[in-house]
């Protein structure tokens, strides 16, 4: 085949276009931006400090093909990309510090509390099969640690007016790590660890236990690599562009697709939206959603009967650069499960800089969910209020650069609507043509980018082989 089209220019696109340009002999990737990237782009502020969109640390995937186009051959890796190892983060909660692990320490809930919480996590010894997340965690942890934890940190991130019990279980709750807890000590946490029903909620005391279990399940892990240079972490976006450039890969960016044509089961060509353009396809690589591509082809999307849609959360992204050092040196990243406060989640750009011996430059990332119509009331003042209450920074610590970023419809609401709609749209592509992939993000499948990443890379071979 001739023709490949790839919808998409973050990420998965870029690295997509990479493998898929092996196998084509034009391959053009159209992107709806200015530029590629999505959300893995850096910024800067008005005196030049770059800082990142959010966390985003990459980590290999153990599979050399894969890693060497994701971050260069292991013997060159060294000239551009600080090598941090093993992921160092940490959470805040009840007024304290763990920075061992992001899950919350229940052993910090007043006494009558946590005994109560403990005598039903023991109790409950039994796997769950729950759908939903409020089940799950009742079946799992227990009501109260529930009541008292999971369910409170659920409303900080999604909204008060959200119904828990249509959270589904298998979905990016557990990506911030909310299933599991902390409770009792490492030694009983440890054996209980050997039975599957306590293994699924409780959590590692500290990273040598944690890697006694992967050496003991001859279980690999991965690296964690971040720019060299305080490049931020734009360098891995045009670290892959440059690639694709190199393989002969076309870019078409500020544009998007405003027809699909097809012959029966088949594409064959796409309609640009901003020029009147059509290209011929003979593989079309989707990895935006699927609800777009079927409006294109004229096919009806998937529409709940019940009326209600998919909800997106708003990211308020603030950056700031400050006059003194940061009070904690050794965190990547630390989640905030103080239940009051509106910031989940603190990237520390200088402990990501281990080729910076100066580290003079002490700035941060703070980051805050909200409605869309909601998002000025997450205020600079607020964000700075609640670093000094964590003790971040000092109370006499000056800003000197920043920056707010608000990025609407970022974050899904894992609902069984959303879960429904981006399964039924998936399929509904997926099964009406012979010759389109669909990113895994897409597909509900996977959520992190390693996973995604793999996914594409064995359907691409699986297919074309």
């Amino acid at each position: 085949m001739k023709n490949c089209i790839v919808v998409g220019g973050g990420l998965c696109g870029l690295f997509s276009a990479i493998v898929l340009a092996e196998k084509f002999e034009k391959v053009t990737l159209i992107e709806a931006s200015d530029t590629c990237g999505g959300l893995l782009k850096s910024v800067t502020d008005d005196a030049g400090v770059i800082y990142d969109q959010g966390t985003h640390i990459p980590n290999t995937t153990m599979i050399p093909e894969i890693d060497n186009i994701l971050f260069g051959p292991e013997d060159e890796r060294e000239q551009h990309w600080n090598n941090l190892g093993q992921l160092k983060t940490g959470n805040y909660f009840a007024g304290k510090w763990d920075l061992s692990t992001q899950v919350v320490d229940t052993r910090n809930l007043p006494e009558d509390v946590y005994q109560r919480g403990v005598l039903e996590l023991l109790n409950l010894s039994t796997p769950s099969e729950a759908e939903d997340i409020v089940s799950y965690l009742c079946q799992t942890i227990g009501p109260t640690f529930t009541n008292e934890i999971a369910a409170p940190l659920c409303k900080k991130l999604y909204g008060d007016r959200v119904d828990l019990s249509q959270l589904m279980t298998n979905s990016s709750v557990s990506y911030f790590g909310l299933s599991r807890v902390l409770a009792l000590n490492p030694e009983v946490t440890n054996k209980l660890k050997e039975l599957p029903a306590f293994d699924s909620k409780l959590a590692y005391h500290n990273q040598e236990d944690f890697q006694e279990r992967l050496d003991r399940d001859n279980t690999e892990e991965c690296i964690y690599y971040y720019p060299k240079k305080g490049q931020g972490v734009q360098f891995w976006i045009d670290h892959l562009i440059a690639q694709a450039k190199a393989k002969g890969v076309t870019f078409l960016t500020s544009e998007s697709i405003s027809k699909i044509s097809y012959n029966n089961n088949k594409i064959t060509a796409v309609t640009l939206k901003n020029s009147p353009q059509e290209l011929p396809c003979d593989f079309l690589y989707w990895s935006a959603p699927p609800a777009i591509a079927l409006i294109a082809a004229d096919i009806n999307p998937y529409r709940d009967e019940s009326g209600e849609k998919p909800v997106f959360k708003t990211a308020n992204i603030f950056h700031f650069s400050f006059d003194k050092p940061i009070n904690n040196t050794e965190s990547y990243y630390i989640w905030n499960w103080d239940i009051k406060a509106k910031s989940f989640r603190v990237t520390l750009l200088p402990n990501l800089r281990l080729d910076d011996k100066d580290k003079s430059l002490y700035n941060l990332t703070i980051e805050a969910l909200s409605d869309v119509n909601d998002s000025e009331s997450v205020t600079v003042e607020m964000m700075l209020s609640e670093l000094k209450g964590m003790k971040l920074i000092s109370e006499d610590a000056k800003v000197l650069s920043s920056l707010r970023q608000t990025v609407h419809n970022t974050f899904p609401v894992p609902t069984f609507a959303f879960g429904k709609s981006v399964s039924e749209n998936y399929h509904k592509l997926n099964d009406r043509f012979e010759n389109i992939m669909i990113s895994g993000r897409f597909s509900g499948k996977q959520w992190f980018h390693g996973d995604v990443i793999k996914a594409a890379y064995h359907s691409i071979h699986e297919k074309f082989s």
